[in-house]
């Protein structure tokens, strides 16, 4: 289940990894300068403070919004995750945290993530939905493919592209789409070509275990 609370030590940290930080085509730079063109390495701390003293009571506003939205949208959800990966993820916690910054990263080992405070309902419901995805793959790799993931990094390289890619799959289902109400989109744009290749394997395969151990194949 999601709980979603504010950090702002936790925005220090995310400005410092990713001020000057670009994967896969995307500029997670660029996107924090769009918003904050006066942040800098030498004043980002007291910058924070500042925003976060300043924008309080929308963040807060903000904060019950999405829980509220989230407590009706997480128990379906879970539902239709259970039928994909064949865990019951009910019990978890995923803990989330508004942030002033639009990079929406994940922590795999806390099950932690942020969300970007300025989002609409929809896209913050995305978000939490989105990482609460790769949380679940994760665990289903884990559990699956121990041995022949073993060394390979879950934070870049095939198995993080392959946790990109497949998270595009399973959100544009029809019954993801439903809970979303919307499109999910490639936040990549250098992963294009593999997110084809990886649907048309998904199309021709009958389970997740199928198509994971295949696309493994294939990428080795």
């Amino acid at each position: 289940m999601f709980e979603i609370n504010l950090n702002k030590e936790l925005d220090y940290e995310v400005y410092a990894d990713f001020g000057d930080f670009s994967v896969a085509g995307a500029n997670f730079a660029e996107l924090i300068k769009k918003e904050h063109p006066e942040i800098n390495l030498k004043n980002y701390r007291k910058y924070i403070d500042s925003f976060y003293i300043d924008q309080k009571l929308e963040i807060l506003k903000k904060q019950e919004e999405i829980k509220h939205i989230l407590e009706e949208k997480q128990k379906f959800f879970l539902i239709e995750l259970e039928k994909i990966f064949g865990i019951d993820f009910s019990k978890s916690i995923y803990q989330g945290y508004l942030s002033i910054f639009n990079c929406n990263p994940r922590w795999l080992e806390s099950k932690t993530f942020q969300i970007y405070w300025k989002k609409d309902k929809t896209h913050m419901v995305e978000v939490a939905l989105h990482e609460m995805l790769h949380f679940a793959f994760f665990e289903y790799l884990d559990k699956n493919f121990a041995e022949k993931t073993r060394g390979l990094d879950k934070n870049s390289g095939i198995l993080w592209e392959l946790s990109e890619i497949i998270n595009i799959i399973i959100l544009n289902l029809p019954v993801f789409r439903k809970i979303t109400s919307m499109e999910e989109k490639l936040f990549y744009p250098e992963l294009q070509d593999k997110l084809e290749k990886a649907q048309r394997l998904w199309d021709t395969n009958s389970n997740t275990f199928d198509f994971i151990e295949k696309y493994l194949q294939q990428i080795k």
